[in-house]
């Protein structure tokens, strides 16, 4: 078995990426080059901009959450938004535009950024688990 403060660590430091990558990136697309935000969505660029801010946040809620929170209904509730967020990105990548996020194209970051958040799912699953056994 491993530690649960060095899987707690390891799934707070995976999430910090994909938080960046939907929380700051946006914000700063839209404060400084908001045409951009046009370019990469389209007509769907606001309520994209919208989805990828507010997952951000419940992102960094969760990194906190995960590291020093020891109620299991709230570690349940970050383990489930991040699925619903691979969940999403794959429906969506398949051509389907779910919560104003239009169809996202793959690519290497994308599935980084996919790849850190099923880590951060697999050890808040991990602590969760220890949690109940204890």
């Amino acid at each position: 078995m491993f530690p649960v403060t060095s899987v707690r660590r390891i799934g707070a430091a995976a999430e910090i990426v994909p938080m960046i990558d939907h929380l700051i990136v946006p914000t700063l697309t839209v404060i400084f080059a908001p045409a951009m935000m046009t370019m990469v969505f389209g007509a769907g660029a606001i309520p994209a901009t919208i989805f990828f801010i507010c997952l951000g946040i419940f992102q960094l809620i969760w990194i906190r959450v995960l590291l020093k929170s020891t109620n299991r209904l709230l570690l349940s509730v970050g383990i489930f938004g991040n699925l619903v967020s691979i969940i999403i990105y794959f429906v969506s990548f398949g051509g389907v535009t779910i919560f104003g996020v239009p169809p996202q194209n793959g690519g290497v970051f994308a599935l980084l950024i996919k790849t850190l958040e099923a880590i951060f799912v697999i050890a808040s699953t991990y602590v969760l688990r220890s949690l109940q056994a204890s």
